[in-house]
């Protein structure tokens, strides 16, 4: 069942996207190479937008996905001893799938966590040596995390305390 649109709702979609690419636009005449590098976020955030008034599932993956290459491109050079922040950001962008449809819609697939959680630890990798030991010994804990928010996610399901 589609969403029933407000009344004006479509003019505030489409007045958000054209300030977001005037404002492209316009950074672009002032910072070199700015506009090549945006395309991604806004057309990501296009579909993250197309997602929250649809409902769409389908719209959020390759919105959040664009969105952390857009990310990546953008802080590409100011960043780069923290690690491959590319990874870090496309391996967000995966996680921020979790995330948006966990909060938005009370409940998520779980399978971004996958590639976003490889992305961002081999990213972190790239670092410098204090990154490095930090991804080395505590990795695990991400897998302490996920393995909760499981457990979280069946308790809240079933709406009891034991299993």
């Amino acid at each position: 069942m589609k969403p029933i649109a407000k009344p004006g709702q479509g003019r505030v979609a489409v007045g958000a996207v054209l300030i977001v690419i005037g404002l492209m636009l316009l950074a672009s005449q002032f910072i070199e190479g700015f506009a090549d590098r945006a395309w991604p976020v806004v057309i990501g955030g296009a579909f993250v937008a197309g997602y929250f008034y649809r409902k769409a599932y389908g719209l959020l993956i390759p919105g959040c996905i664009l969105l952390g290459i857009g990310l990546g491109n953008l802080a590409a050079g100011s960043i780069r001893d923290f690690g491959d922040f590319d990874s870090i950001a496309l391996g967000l962008g995966f996680i921020a799938i979790f995330v948006i449809a966990s909060l938005y819609e009370g409940r998520t697939h779980w399978w971004p966590l996958i590639p976003g959680g490889i992305l961002v630890i081999r990213g972190l990798q790239e670092g410098n040596q204090a990154v490095r030991d930090l991804v080395a010994v505590g990795w695990p804990v991400i897998l302490i995390l996920i393995g909760l928010m499981l457990l979280a996610g069946v308790f809240r399901a079933t709406g009891r305390r034991s299993i």
